[in-house]
């Protein structure tokens, strides 16, 4: 009877975690269209589509830039909140004097947070 009490407690908070695991990811995470190859944080990414994470630290944020399971660049940024919802996603570049592109911002689809990238 104990055991049984025991595993029923277990598995609801187990679910639990589960649960509020899920929601945090789901904000917190995109899928993303990088169209042109630009830098990130002095890495590299080559043009594609990523999964991007961010876990914030107001008002810093720390990203995470993700081809399949292979983590390939982790750059600090800030999120802002810039008052109105985006209609699609964007990579924001600036373009240096050689030609190569920096990443400056990334806006999501549906969001008005905006994460921000310093060189």
């Amino acid at each position: 009877m104990k055991a049984n009490r025991i595993l029923g407690v277990s598995i609801v908070g187990f679910a639990l975690a589960f649960a509020l695991t899920a929601n945090a990811k789901g904000k917190n995470s995109q899928d993303l269209l990088v169209p042109y190859d630009g830098s990130v944080a002095g890495s590299h990414l080559a043009s594609g589509r990523y999964h991007v994470q961010w876990l914030t630290h107001t008002p810093g944020a720390t990203v995470t830039f993700q081809k399949g399971d292979k983590v390939v660049a982790t750059a600090e940024g800030t999120v802002e909140d810039r008052g109105k919802k985006y209609s699609n996603n964007a990579v924001i570049y600036a373009e240096q004097s050689d030609g190569s592109r920096i990443i400056q911002e990334i806006r999501f689809k549906g969001s008005s947070e905006v994460i921000v990238f310093t060189r």
